[in-house]
């Protein structure tokens, strides 16, 4: 289960407007942190899952992105995370696979070293309306 609050109020913002919401929601407490890799201006944190969380599984028929296998792909890339202090203003992307949470991709567009801690303070926000009055945010 993820107990990171900086995981979970990504995934809150970036499901708030997808489709299926309800199901990529029910599918968080069937994920783990398997490994987290540094880039250097980001990281990769992937996640491993139960085997129950098949049962929420997104419907991937109209999938128009595939892997080399034939695996359905999909990029959520609507959330942005700021914080002045440690020179971070990130794009964050959630990819699925095969119509389940793979990973989050988090990539610094100041090109600064991007820690290798999460981060205790920061500010989330939506960034797919024109309007920023419609996009959330989150502040911690």
């Amino acid at each position: 289960m993820i107990s990171s609050q900086y995981i979970l109020d990504i995934f809150d913002l970036a499901f708030d407007q997808h489709s299926q919401c309800n199901l990529l929601l029910k599918q968080i407490p069937f994920l783990t942190i398997r490994e987290i890799e540094h880039t250097g201006i980001g990281a990769y944190i992937y996640f491993s899952a139960d085997m129950e969380i098949h049962q929420y599984k997104l419907d991937t028929n109209d999938a128009i992105n595939f892997d080399m296998d034939g695996n359905p792909l999909e990029m959520i890339d609507c959330v942005e995370m700021k914080n002045e202090n440690l020179s971070i203003l990130a794009d964050l992307t959630v990819h699925l696979s095969s119509g389940i949470i793979d990973c989050i991709e988090i990539f610094n567009k100041c090109g600064e070293s991007y820690i290798k801690s999460e981060p205790t303070s920061y500010e989330l926000r939506q960034v797919w309306f024109a309007d920023d009055s419609k996009n959330k945010s989150i502040t911690r």
